[in-house]
């Protein structure tokens, strides 16, 4: 990895990056490790600086690692570097990887000097424990993303301040699995249930760790630990469908109770907000200088929309009405609308939260992870027509009704599609593709060239530059 991934002696220490809206950045230049974490105050700096990477991780990077490599998400003919992630015409070079790969490992160094330094401070030892938690929390989250994408990755869980030896080869993609499970078991152990103060909004929490873990598990095919953290996650009762769809991404309903774990993204700074709102705008209807987006929605995925499914009367648009009364039009195709903002203070700056993961994700995994057991059982049933019944909302005309006397395969084919309508656009589908084995198929029906050396994205040449012990994934 870059060395400037593994000589970050100090940490961009903002206000309280994970917080509400109330942020406030406290400028500070790199300094001596060994006098920097001597307080409580310097271990509650120290994680917000972790926190703060996670914007550079998510967003629209996430969306184009997730979506637009797809069968969900596509962009118009004129966004050449859209296409090359879309259409599979990326390579080494695509500068897309590099800035994943390189802000991750930044987010795991940080991660690894709080694991490090904040156990030796003299302070509140429930708070200290809370603190390494959350950079376990957020270390696993990074290893789990890196792994998805390029398999075999350097694991590094200790400082490094060596700017002479950066080899640093590749460990077993097994071997990062194993640390982010551990990483995430440990956190669970010291995470809270929740925070009590708005400007602690964002925070990792006892059910975040669960949450991902048993994404982890799922994603492993380890379906009795699925089902049982899924389960665990159910039984706490600290999280809620919305009764209303559109809710779940309207940012004046942000960090709810169905929000598990968000990056949190707002107007407070320019650079503190999301891109996500107006790359997906219609053009001329976004309401920062009547702008827009290249970002749209694969025709065959709106066919998949069963009648009645309010889902995408939420998710897609074809015309949008704006602040003067203008309708406008789309003329290059279906856009996507869960994330407008009319309150934007920027073009690139609107309040939308990325949201991680929320508890519909729970309970779809839960109802795969039981089905993977045995087949469908009541259980599982009652998890997916959960999500399915606010889908309705309320139209009992709806085709979309409750899932019934199933086989197993025929169960695996409807979680598969349920997500896919409920979770669309928000970080999952190239990876539930994967996992169930769908990706080449699913991407040739909608004209994409896929091969298996599609199912891991290439290492990036950069990296490989400064780091000799890198090596490529076949056919890279």
């Amino acid at each position: 990895m870059k060395i400037r991934n593994l000589i970050l002696f100090g940490f961009c220490l903002l206000g309280s990056v994970a917080c509400e809206k109330n942020l406030e950045e406290v400028p500070l230049s790199f300094f001596e490790e060994s006098n920097s974490f001597k307080s409580a105050a310097d271990a509650t700096s120290a994680i917000n600086g972790v926190y703060s990477r996670l914007r550079g991780i998510y967003g629209m990077n996430m969306i184009d690692l997730a979506d637009l490599n797809s069968d969900e998400c596509e962009v118009r003919e004129d966004n050449g570097g859209g296409n090359e992630i879309h259409k599979n015409l990326f390579n080494s070079g695509t500068r897309l990887f590099d800035m994943f790969y390189t802000n991750s490992y930044v987010l795991i160094d940080r991660a690894n000097r709080v694991i490090a330094n904040v156990p030796k401070i003299n302070m509140d030892i429930k708070l200290r424990d809370q603190i390494v938690g959350e950079a376990k929390f957020m270390r696993a989250l990074a290893y789990f993303n890196l792994v998805r994408a390029f398999g075999d990755v350097p694991l590094v869980t200790v400082i490094s301040n060596d700017v002479v030896n950066v080899r640093v080869p590749r460990d077993p993609a097994e071997k990062v699995y194993q640390q982010v499970i551990l990483d995430l078991q440990d956190a669970e152990k010291t995470l809270p249930a929740k925070y009590t103060a708005a400007s602690e909004n964002g925070r990792a929490t006892v059910g975040a760790a669960k949450s991902i873990l048993a994404k982890v598990y799922l994603t492993r095919k380890d379906w009795t630990n699925a089902a049982a953290k899924a389960k665990e996650v159910i039984d706490s009762k600290s999280y809620s469908l919305v009764a209303d769809y559109r809710d779940v991404f309207l940012p004046e309903k942000e960090n709810g109770p169905e929000h598990i774990f968000s990056i949190q993204y707002s107007c407070y700074l320019p650079a503190y907000g999301s891109g996500m709102a107006v790359s997906f705008a219609i053009y001329f209807s976004y309401p920062i200088n009547l702008t827009g987006g290249s970002y749209q929605v694969v025709p065959a995925h709106v066919a998949t929309y069963l009648p009645g499914d309010y889902r995408k009367e939420v998710t897609v648009i074809n015309e949008k009405k704006i602040a003067n009364g203008t309708t406008v039009l789309s003329r290059t195709g279906p856009h996507m609308d869960k994330y407008w903002d009319p309150l934007a203070c920027g073009s690139e700056s609107a309040r939308n939260n990325f949201l991680v993961i929320r508890y519909a994700d729970v309970l779809l995994m839960y109802a795969e992870a039981i089905n993977e057991l045995g087949g469908p059982n009541a259980d599982a049933y009652a998890a997916i027509n959960l999500v399915r019944a606010r889908a309705r909302k309320g139209n009992e005309a709806s085709m979309l009704k409750d899932l019934v006397g199933l086989s197993q395969a025929q169960f695996r084919e409807a979680v598969l599609q349920e997500r896919s309508w409920e979770l669309c656009f928000e970080g999952h589908r190239r990876w539930d593709l994967l996992r169930s084995g769908k990706y080449i198929d699913n991407m040739k029906k909608i004209g994409i060239t896929a091969e298996s050396k599609h199912l891991l994205y290439p290492v990036p040449i950069q990296e490989m530059d400064v780091n000799p012990a890198l090596t490529q994934n076949p056919g890279y």
